[in-house]
């Protein structure tokens, strides 16, 4: 009997080291752009409708750049200002994209403000228009506010202003809100077929006609770190917990408002928010949302609210997404220790790590290479751009899997690096299990 159980523990224990080299993932890795600045935000889309993505960036350098594919400059962008947001539309509903950047107001002295500016730009980067503002822009969208076939444009600055222009870029009208205009979406909340302007200013919320008027208002006195909408249009707030006793902003509040801007419900923690994302992780058909903080925790939160789950890693997170590959879930998160965490989302393990030479401040999740795999854009203050090429699944012998760390170039290797369990070391966990079950037997005897 004793050699049965012996022979099954082998077994099973040679099995738990295939699985674990199957289930690792691999990326190969590639420095695709060296800037002379930061790497601050990083994005990809199809510009001109060709089928082959564009790489879009902004630097701390206060340039924009589009790059292709593979990492060649097309064209750059660059501005007195520094560039604070981007986003992609199709304005004129032609195979090309627009892209539209916003930047900061630049200060040179108490009475030398120059203006922020809205950036209309076409695939090829040649400038359409600009739109000046007082205030560094925060937020904007464009859509259709009045239902007449046209598109409006929405800013949202830091000079307490909310600015509403018609199509020809002609200021409508403008709501003070005397705050921060942190978000600004135009969305039909209540799917009448009417569309409503939402402002969430500090982080106070704000339902605005197109005529500029409130409709209705939530208030508190937190401050908005991130807003999402889930499918219901019920609205998600993660921001900074003001705290009644102490009269000052620690900790996070995680709240939902439904679309007529009641409350539902409310979560709150001591950690730190500094990054967050909303996605259905558990594949139920609704989203979670996932909270990063400033030591490097990561919470996770279903749907009405209720905590689900928590992971660590070692330092402050600037951003987190999801990553799904075939059955698997990821969390992907850039980290201020210079790298970047692919953790499975059921076991906890972190499945890969990639260090940079800076802290890894963005990223984006996509298949640029149309394999079926989805790889990764890194941008660190390390001022480099990475690419990093998810390889065919491929089960590779035991003595070959000795690290899932993607080495980037002239950089060594953590020697405390977080890894899975490697098939070695389960053949000392085994060695040690099958040495104690043997002793027990004799002691027996």
């Amino acid at each position: 009997m004793k050699f049965k159980i012996i022979a099954f523990l082998t077994i099973l224990l040679f099995s738990m080291g295939t699985i674990s080299s199957a289930l690792s993932l691999e990326f190969e890795s590639q420095t695709i752009h060296k800037d002379e600045f930061d790497i601050l935000e990083v994005y990809a889309n199809d510009l001109n409708g060709d089928g082959n993505y564009e790489i879009l960036a902004y630097t701390a350098g206060k340039k924009f750049l589009c790059l292709d594919n593979t990492g060649n400059i097309k064209w750059t962008l660059e501005s007195n200002n520094s560039f604070s947001t981007f986003k992609i539309f199709d304005i004129y509903d032609s195979p090309k994209n627009e892209i539209i950047l916003g930047t900061e107001n630049r200060v040179v002295s108490k009475n030398e403000v120059y203006n922020a500016l809205l950036y209309f730009i076409d695939s090829e980067g040649e400038e359409i228009a600009i739109i000046p503002i007082l205030g560094s822009i925060l937020d904007f969208d464009i859509g259709d506010v009045d239902s007449n076939g046209t598109y409006e444009t929405i800013i949202g600055a830091d000079d307490g202003s909310v600015y509403l222009f018609d199509e020809e870029l002609n200021l409508l009208w403008n709501y003070k809100t005397r705050g921060y205009n942190f978000r600004t979406l135009i969305v039909d909340l209540n799917e009448d077929g009417i569309n409503e302007i939402m402002v969430v200013s500090w982080d106070n919320t704000y339902m605005l006609d197109g005529f500029g008027k409130l409709t209705k208002s939530y208030e508190t006195k937190h401050i908005l770190r991130d807003l999402y909408l889930d499918r219901y249009n019920n609205m998600i707030h993660v921001s900074r917990w003001f705290r009644e006793d102490s009269q000052t902003w620690k900790g996070t509040v995680v709240y939902s408002l439904n679309r007529n801007l009641g409350q539902m419900w409310e979560f709150r923690t001591e950690t730190e928010s500094s990054a967050s994302t909303f996605f259905d992780v558990n594949n139920d058909g609704r989203e979670e949302t996932i909270i990063a903080g400033t030591k490097g925790e990561i919470i996770v939160l279903d749907s009405r609210g209720a905590f689900l789950k928590r992971f660590d890693l070692p330092d402050r997170i600037f951003k987190i997404e999801v990553m799904k590959e075939g059955d698997n879930t990821y969390l992907v998160a850039g980290c201020k220790d210079n790298n970047l965490y692919i953790i499975d989302y059921d076991t906890g393990n972190t499945e890969y790590k990639f260090q940079t030479q800076g802290w890894v401040e963005t990223f984006f999740i996509l298949d640029i290479n149309k394999d079926g795999k989805q790889d990764i854009l890194v941008g660190s203050n390390d001022n480099k751009l990475y690419l990093l090429l998810q390889e065919k699944e491929v089960i590779k012998p035991h003595e070959d899997n000795k690290s899932i760390v993607d080495k980037p170039p002239e950089q060594e290797q953590p020697k405390t690096e977080t890894k899975n369990v490697p098939f070695e070391e389960v053949g000392i966990l085994g060695g040690t299990v099958l040495g104690a079950i043997y002793i027990a037997i004799r002691k027996r005897k």
